[in-house]
C-alpha cells in the first residue's frame, strides 16, 4: 500500500497554520473551507484553489459562514451591524472580538492537529483500531465513530436474530469471537482480503468461515450500501454459528441473507439502534417481472443463456433480461453453478412473499421453518457430505427434502405447489415500482459488478425514463470507460458533475476520465481497480483539466489521502 507517504503529507498540510476561508458544512456531514463562499441565485457560489463551483440550489448545503473576512457580510440585523461597526468577527455561529476569534482557531488547530494525528497513527491496517463486543472482536482503520457504529449495529443484529432463531454457537465456538473487518477503501478490502477466500472485482464483503472473520469495507459516500454489505454478510456468519457443520441449500442461504441485509436500521426515541428486516428491494422485483413477462412470450431455460446468434449453451455469461421466470420446482433445485443474480432475484422475492403474502399468512410457519432447518430439528433427514470447514465433514439436507419440511411447516401438501408458485408470482407481479428507479439500482448493482453490458442496458432505460439522479450519468460514464476506453465516459461525467457539483467522487473519475485512466474505485473514491494508459506511472500527468477536477475532488474531501495522491501526480 502506498498510503503511508501521502498520509503523512496529508497531516503535515493539516497541521500548517489555519488559512483564512469560508467554512460550509454540506449534508452529507462534510466540512468545506473555500476561499469564497457566497450566494448566487438560488443557491451558491464556492471558489476554491482549484475551481469555481456553482452549486444550482441549497438541498446539498446545511449552512455557509463567511469566516474572519467580513467585508462582504450582510448583517442581518441592527444588533450585528453594530458588532460589525465594532470590528466583531462571526465564527461557527458566533461574534468573536478580534483576539478571541484568533485564540479560538488556535484551539481549533490544536483539537484538529490531535484528530488527524491520532487518524494517521491508525490508517495502515498494521495499527488499525480494535474493539472486542460481547460477541465479536471489529478491527477497522476507519475511525473510531464509524467503528461504533457497526460494533452497535452488528451486535443489535446478533440479539434480533437471537430472537428469532436462537443462536447456540458449539462451547468451543462460545469461547471464540468472530472477528469483523471493516476496510477504509475498497482497494484495501481487495487487496488485504486473504488470496485464498477468492475475493474479486465486484465482491462487496464476504464471511469466510474457514479463518471465521467477516469482511467488508465502508463507503463513506453510500453508507447505506455499506449497511447492506454488513447485515447481509452477518447472516451467513450467524447462521454459520448455529452449526458450523451444516452446509445449506443456496437458493434459502442467498436468499434470507439478503432478505434480513435489506432491513430498515433507525434509531428510536431513546436513541437506541432498532433493525427492521424485509424491505422491498425494487431492482430485484424488476427482474422478477420482467421474467415474468419473458416467460409469456417464451424464452430460454434456467441455466442457459442466448448468444449473439440466439442459439443457447450451458455455462455462458448469463444476463438479468431475455430470461423467463423461475419456476419453484426448478427454484428448490438449484446448484451453485446455476445461481447468479438472475436467481438471486426469484429467491429473495420467493422469501420476501412468505413473509408479507396476506398480511404474513406464511410468516410464522417461515420463521419456524427457517429456525428448525438450521437447527437441524429433530426428524429431518441429515446427510452427511463433504464440508469447508476443519474437519472436512458437513451435514446437509437434500433439496428434496428442504421441499417437504417447507410445505409441512406451511401446512400445505404435494397438490398446493402449483397454487403457491401462482399466489407468488402474483404477488410479486402486483407489486408497484417505478420502473427508472428500479433501473438505475439494478443498473448500480451490476456496474458494481463489473457487468457492464447488463449495466449499461439499465442505466441507459433509466436516463430515458426521466431519472433526476446524477449517478445515473455517473455510472453510465463508468460503464463506458471499460467498455469503450476512458475517454468515451467523459460527457456523462462532466454532466453528473455539473448535476451535483459537491460530489468529489464525480470529480475524481471526471479527471481519471480526463486523464486516460480506467478506474473502478468505491463511491467514496480515492481507491480500487486502477489501469493507467501511461507506460510511465511516476512521469509527472501534463493535463491541465484533469488537474483541475483532481484538485476539487481533493479540496471536497481534504481528508482523502487518495485523492491527494492523484493531484500530485500532476506537473
Amino acid at each position: 500500500m502506498k498510503a503511508r507517504g501521502p498520509a503523512l503529507l496529508c497531516s503535515a498540510l493539516l497541521f500548517a497554520a489555519p488559512a483564512l476561508a469560508d467554512r460550509v458544512l454540506t449534508q452529507d456531514g462534510r466540512v468545506l473551507s473555500p476561499k469564497k463562499a457566497r450566494e448566487q441565485g438560488a443557491g451558491y457560489k464556492f471558489t476554491f484553489e482549484n475551481g469555481e463551483l456553482t452549486i444550482p440550489d441549497k438541498k446539498a448545503v446545511q449552512s455557509v459562514e463567511i469566516e474572519g473576512d467580513m467585508s462582504e457580510y450582510v448583517p442581518k440585523n441592527e444588533d450585528e451591524k453594530k458588532k460589525l461597526a465594532e470590528g466583531y468577527v462571526k465564527y461557527r455561529g458566533k461574534w468573536f472580538s478580534k483576539p478571541g476569534y484568533e485564540t479560538e482557531l488556535k484551539r481549533e488547530h490544536e483539537l484538529s492537529k490531535a484528530h488527524t494525528e491520532q487518524l494517521a497513527a491508525h490508517a495502515d491496517w498494521g495499527n488499525a483500531w480494535t474493539k472486542e463486543t460481547a460477541h465479536f472482536l471489529f478491527k477497522s482503520n476507519t475511525s473510531p465513530e464509524v467503528l461504533d457504529y457497526y460494533c452497535e449495529l452488528l451486535e443489535a443484529y446478533y440479539n434480533l436474530m437471537d430472537q428469532r432463531i436462537g443462536i447456540n454457537p458449539t462451547p468451543v465456538l462460545r469461547r471464540t469471537k468472530m472477528t469483523i473487518n471493516i476496510y477504509k477503501t475498497y482497494d484495501e478490502f481487495l487487496t488485504l482480503s486473504d488470496s485464498r477466500a477468492g475475493v474479486g472485482p465486484g465482491v462487496l464483503g464476504y464471511f469466510w468461515s474457514f479463518n471465521k472473520t467477516l469482511n467488508f469495507f465502508h463507503d463513506y459516500s453510500e453508507p447505506a450500501l455499506s449497511t447492506w454489505v454488513a447485515l447481509h454478510e452477518c447472516t451467513h456468519l450467524l447462521t454459520y454459528l448455529i452449526d458450523q457443520q451444516y452446509e445449506p441449500q443456496i437458493w434459502l442461504n442467498e436468499a434470507v441473507a439478503d432478505y434480513y441485509g435489506s432491513s430498515k436500521v433507525e434509531r428510536d426515541k431513546s436513541g437506541k439502534l432498532v433493525i427492521t428486516p424485509g424491505e422491498l428491494q425494487t431492482d430485484r422485483v424488476l427482474t422478477v417481472q420482467e421474467a415474468i413477462k419473458v416467460e409469456k412470450g417464451g424464452g430460454v431455460k434456467t441455466g442457459e443463456a442466448a448468444g449473439a446468434d440466439g442459439k443457447t449453451g450451458k455455462k455462458k455469461k448469463r444476463g438479468l433480461s431475455g430470461r423467463p421466470f423461475t419456476r419453484l420446482g426448478e427454484l428448490f433445485m438449484l446448484n451453485h453453478d446455476e445461481f447468479d443474480g438472475f436467481q438471486y432475484a426469484h429467491a429473495w422475492s420467493f422469501v420476501y412473499f412468505l413473509n408479507n403474502f396476506e398480511n404474513g399468512k406464511y410468516q410464522k410457519a417461515f420463521n419456524k421453518f427457517f429456525k428448525g432447518l438450521y437447527t437441524l430439528e429433530k426428524g429431518l433427514t441429515v446427510e452427511s457430505v463433504p464440508g469447508g470447514g476443519i474437519t472436512g465433514a458437513g451435514k446437509a439436507v437434500s433439496p428434496e427434502n428442504i421441499r417437504k419440511y417447507l410445505f409441512g411447516k406451511l401446512g400445505l401438501k404435494d397438490k398446493d405447489q402449483e397454487q403457491l408458485e401462482k399466489d407468488w408470482r402474483t404477488y410479486i407481479e402486483n407489486i408497484p415500482i417505478l420502473g427508472p428507479e428500479a433501473r438505475l439500482k439494478r443498473g448500480l448493482y451490476a456496474m458494481r459488478r463489473m457487468e457492464f453490458e447488463d449495466a449499461l442496458a439499465d442505466l441507459n432505460a433509466a436516463i430515458e425514463g426521466g431519472t433526476s439522479d446524477p449517478r445515473a450519468y455517473w455510472a453510465r460514464g463508468k460503464c463506458a470507460m471499460f467498455e469503450k476506453g476512458p475517454k468515451a465516459g467523459i460527457d456523462d461525467l462532466r454532466k453528473a458533475s455539473e448535476m451535483e457539483p459537491l460530489n468529489q467522487l464525480f470529480h475524481y473519475d471526471l479527471s481519471c476520465a480526463m486523464a486516460g485512466r480506467l478506474t473502478m474505485s468505491n463511491r467514496f473514491g480515492g481507491g480500487g481497480i486502477s489501469i493507467s494508459t501511461s507506460e510511465d506511472e511516476d512521469k509527472k500527468i501534463d493535463n491541465p483539466e484533469a488537474k483541475k477536477e483532481a484538485g476539487l475532488a481533493m479540496e471536497l474531501d481534504p481528508g482523502n489521502d487518495g485523492y491527494r495522491e492523484w493531484f500530485e501526480r500532476f506537473q
